[in-house]
């Protein structure tokens, strides 16, 4: 393989090469490193989407896992949060977060249990897609004073979970509302299929049509007289075309408070937008154009886009020098450099991952970075929280 030595670009390097050497020296490596400024600014952003969209705003946490940047989402403006896991909710609602939203379904009984002891708390929503569903929860929700509020999953693409006919809607809410101890709250959907997009023309088009699903949705279930009140979509790459759908009034992204590469390869997000980054030590030059820094697969993830039409060239992109980051082990990351570049060994390295995501779950703590390299740091709340 050929070496990729594009460098990112100068004009959106987030911190300079001497603030990041004195920062080196105050962090131990591999890290994360957010800048916050950055990760304001995104939130920001997507709230006033949001409020120019007139959507609700429930982030979903997955990408961050942190009770204290959820809280930043909610003070910003945001209703509540979704969560993918009942061990991120359980998380989010010991820190004080009591409108979740868990966007999955949930059959494994001992789950079930969990989930009562969660609605019993707070507001807790979830997702349903097959009568099924119902009859596992009954026997532990049936006896509930309150009812368990449900959102039926509409298939938009992605062929992973989701009724997939007006039919199988229309059954399954008509079970819903038979059920006194179920309250049908909305429905939802997540465009996933836009991280296999080709072109940022085809993001749009499936950001389209992830609301006009959902809104016709929304009619089908009118049409028989059912109200509800959440028409939800998600996504990142989506969400700026789902929310101008006039039926749609609630949006889950999740990426968008860090973006990342895979991101900025499908166009979703610019380089300035990009606040997370992995900061790594050079700890090995062996040959002239070959380097090797402190930060594996435990500390990057060896996700490259496999999910999408495209495959990112490398496991993350250097800030600072031009180098493609070509093989990841589990403790070691290696990186092709041009011969004349002058890192040296001890030197700090700062590194785009490709998905922040995946990332973040790798990591007890955040270091927040400030405009005057003041440092921070919080923890990774819900890291590992699986199941």
């Amino acid at each position: 393989m050929v070496p990729d030595y594009s460098k990112f670009p100068p004009e959106h390097i987030p911190i300079s090469l001497e603030a990041l050497q004195k920062l080196h020296r105050q962090i131990d490596t591999p890290a994360v490193l957010i800048i916050e400024e950055r990760m304001q600014k995104n939130i920001r952003s997507i709230q006033a989407l949001a409020n120019k969209t007139k959507c609700r705003l429930r982030p979903h946490i997955k990408t961050h896992k942190s009770a204290e940047l959820a809280k930043r989402q909610l003070k910003a403006g945001a209703v509540g949060i979704t969560v993918a896991k009942l061990g991120e909710a359980e998380v989010m609602q010991q820190a004080g977060i009591h409108d979740i939203f868990v966007a999955n379904q949930i059959a494994h009984p001992h789950k079930i249990r969990r989930l009562l002891k969660l609605h019993r708390k707070g507001r807790v929503i979830i997702g349903l897609d097959h009568p099924r569903q119902i009859d596992l929860l009954r026997p532990v929700f049936t006896q509930n004073n309150k009812p368990l509020e449900v959102r039926i999953e509409i298939d938009s693409g992605l062929k992973r979970c989701g009724v997939q006919s007006k039919e199988a809607l229309l059954g399954l809410a008509n079970r819903i509302t038979r059920e006194p101890w179920l309250k049908l709250e909305g429905i939802f959907t997540h465009a996933g299929q836009a991280y296999g997009a080709a072109s940022p023309e085809a993001i749009a088009h499936i950001g389209k049509e992830e609301g006009r699903i959902v809104a016709e949705a929304k009619g089908w279930l009118e049409e028989v007289g059912l109200q509800i009140e959440t028409v939800s979509v998600g996504s990142t790459p989506t969400v700026n075309y789902s929310a101008q759908n006039e039926q749609v009034n609630e949006i889950r992204p999740g990426n968008y408070i860090f973006y990342d590469g895979i991101q900025m390869a499908l166009g979703v997000c610019r380089p300035g937008q990009c606040a997370l980054f992995v900061l790594a030590t050079v700890i090995s030059r062996p040959v002239p154009d070959r380097i090797v820094i402190d930060a594996g697969s435990k500390a990057l993830n060896l996700d490259r886009g496999a999910h999408a039409r495209f495959i990112l060239n490398g496991y993350g992109m250097p800030v600072h020098h031009s180098g493609f980051l070509s093989g990841l082990s589990e403790e070691h990351g290696v990186i092709q450099i041009p011969p004349n570049t002058s890192l040296r060994i001890g030197d700090p390295l700062l590194i785009l991952p490709n998905h922040a995501c995946a990332v973040a779950n790798l990591y007890e703590k955040y270091y927040l970075v400030d405009a005057n390299l003041q440092i921070g740091e919080t923890s990774v709340t819900a890291r590992g929280r699986s199941q």
